[in-house]
């Protein structure tokens, strides 16, 4: 027997259904297993109605009772779980109408309450981009993909999540979005943390950081603008050098990748003090412009580096004999 934790929508309630002469019940709530679709539903779809077979023939033109406004509610309440009341009601006047559950579906996507709720599953052209029910698991999804990152109050993104699903991104395009800032900034590079604070002024937790990053837009360019100049701003804090955001989102503009900076500010400090023993004052600018592909600053670098290899050259070329300095070999 079902308990009220298998529920995630509706009443644990069997109701009675029917089909050519036979005679079943099926489960009106929808349970985790049900994949946000409840077996009434399914079974509606199937063939199955709530209508005994005594009273299945077409509405008179006097109006019976058999397609009451009652009959209506309570066939959206089985068919849709989710649909609010105003949506309710207008579903139960089309069934009074049509006498037929698609039809009065259909009906019932042309009003103003349906549109006020569900617009978001409309094209242009007015064909659904996914029913009520798909959109509910949709919805779902979302949420649960969030959960998996540490925010469990979507609240603040149930207008984004209409928007994608307006744009027609699916549950695992979103996946992918959320994965590309979960493992750029909670995995790849521990200081992005810091820097993210730093950057958007927020002192909390990561989930709060994750909620920060991807509410403006939830969109995958400006992720990744966003992750990889924090990305490029980390590499160079966690060997001590430090700058602007507006100079790493530069560098990233320009080019600059996250491996060339890792190589770049690996090396960057050797490099400048090697130069400054031989009397050049190299910036770091320099080097960040000479991994760009800037001839110029390559060609300082080269010079300094080949001057320090002479100095280094003739030091290593004295030669100890017994203690005594025989000589000095030049490189």
């Amino acid at each position: 027997m079902a308990s009220p934790q298998d529920f995630v929508s509706g009443e644990n309630r069997q109701v009675t259904i029917y089909k050519n002469g036979a005679v079943s019940t099926a489960q009106e709530g929808i349970r985790r297993k049900d994949n946000g679709v409840s077996e009434l539903t399914r079974k509606l779809r199937d063939g199955w109605s709530l209508t005994p077979p005594s009273s299945t023939s077409a509405p008179a033109s006097s109006g019976t009772s058999q397609y009451s406004y009652e009959k209506g509610i309570s066939m959206a309440k089985a068919l849709y779980t989710f649909f609010p009341e105003d949506v309710t009601k207008e579903f139960a006047k089309n069934w009074v109408k049509y006498g037929n559950a698609e039809t009065a579906t259909a009906a019932t996507r042309q009003t103003a309450a349906w549109k006020k709720h569900f617009s978001h599953l409309e094209r242009e052209d007015g064909t659904l981009i996914m029913t009520e029910a798909e959109s509910m698991s949709t919805l779902a999804s979302f949420r649960e993909t969030l959960g998996e990152v540490g925010i469990g109050d979507t609240t603040q993104f149930e207008e984004k999540f209409k928007e994608m699903i307006k744009g027609e991104v699916s549950a695992a395009e979103f996946q992918d979005r959320i994965n590309l800032v979960y493992e750029g900034v909670k995995n790849q590079i521990p200081e992005v943390e810091a820097l993210f604070r730093d950057r958007y002024g927020i002192e909390s937790d990561s989930a709060t950081i994750f909620a920060a990053l991807i509410d403006p837009d939830i969109e995958d360019k400006l992720l990744k603008g966003e992750i990889t100049t924090l990305q490029l701003q980390a590499e160079a804090s966690s060997r001590g050098f430090s700058s602007t955001f507006a100079r790493f989102d530069e560098l990233r503009k320009q080019g600059l990748t996250q491996q060339q900076a890792k190589g770049l500010y690996a090396q960057a400090g050797t490099i400048m003090s090697g130069a400054a023993r031989v009397g050049r004052d190299l910036a770091l600018e320099t080097i960040e412009q000479s991994a760009l592909g800037d001839v110029a600053s390559a060609q300082q670098i080269q010079k300094a580096q080949s001057e320090l290899a002479s100095e280094q050259a003739v030091t290593l070329g004295a030669a100890r004999k017994d203690g005594q300095i025989t000589g000095l070999i030049e490189g």
